[in-house]
């Protein structure tokens, strides 16, 4: 341990006395300062609070991230070049030791200026909200949408199923889509349908969701709905529409009443002695706009927000799931620097990062079927082997991707939403244990495989 800590040390005195450390700060600190003065959001307070707290710790993360990989390729790689880990490795020190000290040298020095930009954005944040310059109306808006952690609870999925399988036949039977194109390719199409037409509110129309909420202590601060819809035509008039909260059964149900504009997102406020004894909630909306307009909801943009915690106890854990974050992308460079040189590791890690931020659009790929045939021939050959290939290429990648890829934490917390202690917990063992673990081995089998210590 002596040895790790070691070189650890002598990693940051190195970086410190190359005055990368410095640059960096520049860098941040220009962010923490300028940014916040010059972003501008939709006009509203809690909008340029949401960019602050998004784009100012973002930005200064996004710079750590690329100063990271470079430093990690180069950390190894450029002692490899320079033949100065003939010196190292003759000496009483294991691979392991040189690697685990590297990455531990840049994650206390990642920690380090992480913990700088999440001290001066979360300050820039509390000189922006401060109440000698807000009105008790915004002060009492902030702690309700974004100065809080809410935990978002979805409606009770509908089963489609039979509804999905009947138009599947009934389009089949119909000739719409031809027998050679294979029914992983047809049934998400209609699925996808089916599900907008029922979550979809005609004019004049009404539509229910049950919502099944976690026992919360008796509270007379309000629920909140946050939502987001769609509309039949591509204007951005209000739309008129009611909310309905409580049973419907009950004469005294709360009404919401709500002019509101299409692919925005909004979020009400509403009693919540709407509550059952059972802790089922069923909401309402009604679409009385003038105009027949159909109002389309996305049930994933459709929650009852429930208080969950603290504003600081959840911008902490952000910061911990971005400097974990970090720590992978060491651990990421520095592998690769034991492989490569250092611009082809540089360039072989931004690759994968890349990779990493494309996470979700793999996870597509993975699950569609590529057909690339025509509607009346059947697809030839080399069309069929490509299709084949590309379907493992991309579950391969999605087998690999999807366990380090992880939404940004910013956005939750500039949403206020809660940001749970079992994502940090998950992050921390897939990505520093597992995953790190594992490139750990592969630096140590390479290092040992090329013998670097013996002369050339």
């Amino acid at each position: 341990m002596r040895t790790i800590l070691a070189i650890a040390t002598i990693s940051i005195r190195n970086a410190i006395r190359s005055k990368l450390v410095i640059v960096l700060i520049a860098f941040l600190l220009l962010v923490l300062i300028g940014l916040p003065l010059t972003i501008r959001g939709d006009g509203t307070l809690t909008g340029h609070v949401r960019l602050l707290l998004q784009y100012t710790l973002g930005l200064a993360m996004l710079i750590l991230s690329v100063a990271t990989v470079w430093a990690s390729c180069a950390a190894i790689s450029s002692e490899i070049r320079d033949r100065q880990i003939q010196m190292v490795l003759t000496k009483p020190v294991q691979a392991a030791q040189l690697w685990l000290g590297k990455w531990l040298g840049l994650t206390v020095l990642n920690g380090g200026l992480l913990l700088i930009c999440a001290i001066g954005t979360y300050a820039a944040l509390q000189w922006t909200t401060r109440p000698s310059q807000l009105s008790m109306e915004e002060q009492q808006e902030l702690a309700k949408e974004i100065l809080i952690a809410h935990r978002p609870i979805a409606a009770d999925e509908i089963d489609l199923s039979a509804e999905i399988e009947r138009q599947y036949r009934a389009a089949r039977e119909r000739g719409e889509w031809p027998a050679e194109i294979p029914t992983r390719e047809v049934l998400p199409q209609i699925e996808r349908a089916v599900r907008a037409q029922a979550n979809a509110v005609a004019p004049g129309q009404g539509r229910r969701w049950t919502f099944n909420l976690p026992r919360i202590p008796p509270s007379e601060e309000p629920l909140l709905l946050r939502y987001r819809f769609s509309t039949s035509v591509f204007d951005m008039e209000p739309i008129d529409g009611v909310w309905l909260v409580g049973d419907p059964a009950r004469p005294d149900r709360e009404r919401i009443e709500v002019e509101h504009a299409q692919r925005t997102t909004y979020t009400v406020p509403f009693d919540p002695s709407a509550l059952n004894a059972n802790q089922t909630l069923t909401l309402e909306f009604q679409n009385h706009n003038r105009e027949p307009v159909t109002v389309i909801f996305n049930p994933a943009e459709l929650h009852v927000l429930i208080p969950q915690g603290t504003f600081l106890g959840n911008y902490i854990k952000a910061t911990l799931l971005l400097m974990i974050q970090l720590s992978f992308l060491a651990a990421i460079g520095l592998t690769a620097g034991a492989f490569l040189s250092v611009p082809v590791a540089a360039l072989a890690s931004f690759y994968f990062l890349l990779m990493l931020n494309a996470g979700r659009f793999i996870g597509r790929l993975a699950a569609r079927e590529v057909h690339l045939g025509h509607h009346h021939a059947e697809p030839g050959l080399i069309s069929q082997v490509f299709a084949a290939a590309s379907q493992v290429i991309y579950s391969a990648l999605n087998l690999l991707i999807q366990p380090v890829y992880a939404a940004n934490p910013l956005v939750p917390v500039a949403a206020g939403e809660w940001v749970s202690a079992g994502r940090v917990g998950y992050d921390l063992i897939v990505k520093v244990v597992v995953y790190s673990g594992v490139l750990l081995l592969l630096s140590v089998w390479h290092l040992r495989r090329k013998e670097v210590a013996l002369p050339t």
